[in-house]
């Protein structure tokens, strides 16, 4: 890709990341190892859990346990989306070289795909969309839940499509280039680029197919009422 051409004509770095002949100038090492890496983001997560948790005991009406499940999965999706890729989408030209928590969370995950330490132009350009479009949907989608609001199958709809549409479109781009920007041990491969993006496409497509049920039904009850008005 045009951003790997450009980062190759940069000063030589030492540095863990593949393939191993892609130049990260401004690359710096982290100060979190991999378990405190993914302890500050269970933490993180762990907060909006709880937040997710008390806005889930003042919702409108009783939540069933499959809504409340998707109350947490579309709030955790927000702060990751928004927060975690926002800061990416912002920083990714000096990602590489920020002594950040955030900035060693994204060196952890560039062991996955060094395209996020490089200015990948699609992967700034898709982070960026998720972050402002899925992120903001996925809000509008909670919100719909906890307050019995009708915006919420279309918000989860279009959040869901849009989440799954992105991975698979990030996923098969590494693919179609011979997974060049993974680390090929097992840990980086299946462990981070496999099992952490996998829930944003099973997850997602079952929350389509919840969406679609859901507006079919609505969609019926409308019908069925006109039809009855019309009777009268």
């Amino acid at each position: 890709m045009s951003s790997s051409h450009a980062a190759n004509s940069g000063p030589v770095v030492a540095h863990p990341y593949y393939p191993r002949d892609l130049a990260i100038p401004h690359y710096v090492t982290s100060n979190l190892s991999m378990g405190e890496a993914f302890a500050a983001l269970g933490s993180a997560v762990g907060v909006i859990m709880v937040v997710t948790a008390i806005l889930i005991s003042r919702a409108r009406t009783p939540l069933s346990g499959k809504d409340k499940l998707i109350t947490v999965w579309m709030l955790v999706c927000a702060g990751i989306h928004i927060i975690l890729e926002g800061y990416f989408s912002f920083n990714h030209s000096t990602l590489a070289g920020k002594e950040t928590i955030m900035g060693d969370l994204w060196r952890e995950y560039a062991h996955a795909d060094s395209r996020y330490l490089t200015s990948d132009p699609f992967t700034v350009i898709m982070e960026g969309i998720t972050a402002v479009f899925d992120g903001s949907f996925a809000v509008v989608a909670a919100y719909g839940i906890l307050a019995d609001s009708p915006v919420r199958h279309p918000a989860q709809l279009i959040t869901s499509l849009a989440q799954l549409y992105g991975n698979v479109l990030y996923m098969s781009t590494n693919y179609m280039e011979g997974f060049r920007y993974t680390n090929p041990n097992p840990v980086y491969f299946f462990g981070y680029f496999v099992l952490l993006n996998a829930p944003w496409i099973i997850i997602p497509t079952l929350l389509i197919v919840d969406s679609w049920k859901g507006i079919c039904r609505g969609m019926l009850i409308a019908q069925r009422a006109t039809s009855v008005k019309k009777v009268n």
